[in-house]
């Protein structure tokens, strides 16, 4: 199990989950929008032998504070960064899964120096232009939904007590305050995202899920964007796979994300 603590970052409360012996290379995992670091699990128990593992919460999410503004990209960015050099870690690998994948493409531009590296999960870039109403309602709707209606779903899916409890969890551990503030006030990230993407310097692959089956891009961004970055980006779309290729696909994700964190 992991350890769960705290740190005091930008005058707000983050919660974090810790794996792994603190004297072996760092890796930070980062969730995306309406996510939470425990979503983590299954992949930090595969590397915590060999690696020290620190997954946030990040604000407005899981035991993070909530405050009421605050929710733009580079407020999410500083509080990473400002992790990182509190906890003293050293050069950590950086994992990002969607709006965590955003933090980690503007990390690995403007902070190379924070991070060696980094493997990014489906992140949002086109697509952010319409996120405000096409993903909005869903996750509001999700903070309505009776908790009766989640238990009764979890009996129907044979989950135990436990599980049950973690699954009103993840509907409801999130600020619908902070989901609104993020996917309103970062539309711009969905023209800014190239400059940041062409100034990566640090090796950085890219997964992309089939767009038909949930994924934040369409083919023709990924060529794009496949043609502006430089060597040290790939960018690697998996054609059986959504938006959630860690939970989808937890074996093939960490064979991925093996290779390129002893290769590169």
């Amino acid at each position: 199990m992991p350890e769960s603590k705290t740190i005091d970052i930008q005058d707000i409360t983050i919660h974090y989950l810790e794996w792994g012996d603190p004297h072996s290379p760092d890796l930070v995992m980062v969730h995306g929008w309406t996510n939470f670091a425990q979503s983590w699990s299954e992949i930090a128990a595969r590397f915590e032998k060999d690696y020290h593992i620190i997954a946030p919460d990040n604000r407005g999410h899981g035991q993070s504070a909530k405050p009421g503004t605050g929710y733009h990209l580079q407020d999410f960015v500083q509080d990473t960064k400002e992790l990182i050099e509190k906890l003293d870690l050293k050069r950590p690998a950086y994992i990002g899964h969607s709006w965590g994948a955003n933090i980690g493409t503007m990390l690995a531009a403007n902070h190379p120096g924070i991070i060696s590296k980094a493997f990014l999960e489906d992140p949002v870039y086109w697509k952010f232009i319409n996120s405000f109403v096409t993903s909005l309602p869903v996750g509001l709707n999700r903070l309505k939904r009776p908790e009766s209606e989640i238990i009764n779903e979890a009996k129907s899916k044979g989950l135990t007590d436990e599980e049950t409890n973690q699954e009103i969890y993840r509907h409801h551990h999130f600020s619908g305050n902070a989901l609104t503030h993020l996917l309103q006030d970062n539309r711009s990230w969905a023209l800014e995202c190239e400059n940041y993407l062409r100034r990566i310097s640090v090796p950085t692959v890219i997964l992309a899920g089939n767009n038909d089956m949930g994924g934040a891009m369409i083919p023709e961004e990924i060529d794009y964007f496949s043609n502006i970055t430089g060597e040290n980006v790939e960018f690697r779309l998996w054609d059986d796979t959504g938006h959630g290729m860690h939970t989808a696909q937890p074996n093939r994700f960490t064979q991925q994300l093996s290779d390129f964190l002893e290769n590169n």
